[in-house]
């Protein structure tokens, strides 16, 4: 499977470097036997795709220090920020994967899931290349499978071409329900969700984030 982007940016830390690899290892969703263990564990498991820095994955993992947290992200940089954070704050229901994610849910059992977010992925808002969006009709279907009935699938873009190939996914997925009074609710950040670094410079460059909230209706 293809990806697309860069994968690691500005120098990282040594540091960082260290937390790479010695800490990440003991967190890290690549080990079977720490895999084997959260699946077998009733606690409620909340999914991200693409954490960027893990902000929100910090922040909701103080919040619901009873549920266990997945976050996936293929930017080398972001694992690096969020392995400072997990480590400087001790927090210990945090696990990641440094990958893929759309390989990452083809490893997931069935109804695992109970929560899972898509914060501001990559809009590649050129039609040309489309296919590169990691919302596509495949991936969300694959999503659907491991989230259990009726749990919240939260995805935000501030890029007017994503947000309606949002839309268009989804609303055209008999797997997800879009339950909405308001178009203006869209614009309203969850409040279960930080105020990120990449949020605040959005709203100085007058870019609109879209936050909808979609319900997994697929029978099991």
């Amino acid at each position: 499977m293809k990806v697309f982007g860069r994968k690691k940016g500005r120098k990282i830390s040594s540091k960082k470097i260290k937390l790479i690899n010695n800490f990440l290892p003991k967190i890290s969703l690549d080990d079977k036997i720490i895999f084997n263990q959260i699946l077998s564990s009733e606690k409620q498991k909340f999914l991200e795709v693409g954490f960027g820095h893990g902000e929100n994955l910090i922040k909701l993992s103080q919040d619901r220090p009873d549920w266990v947290f997945l976050g996936v992200e293929y930017f080398i940089n972001g694992v690096a920020s969020i392995l400072d954070k997990i480590y400087s704050e001790k927090i210990n229901n945090i696990y990641i994967l440094l990958g893929d994610g759309r390989e990452f849910l083809k490893k997931l059992p069935k109804n695992s899931i109970s929560e899972s977010c898509i914060l501001f992925p990559d809009p590649w808002h050129k039609s040309r290349h489309s296919e590169r969006r990691i919302v596509q009709q495949n991936f969300i279907n694959n999503l659907s499978k491991v989230m259990r009935k009726n749990s919240k699938l939260h995805i935000s873009s501030d890029d007017p071409v994503a947000q309606a190939w949002i839309l268009k996914c989804f609303i055209f997925n008999e797997n997800y329900e879009w339950n909405i009074k308001s178009v203006n609710e869209c614009f309203c950040k969850p409040l279960i969700f930080e105020e990120t670094k990449y949020m605040r410079k959005s709203i100085l460059e007058n870019r609109n984030s879209m936050w909808f909230e979609f319900k997994n209706i697929k029978e099991s």
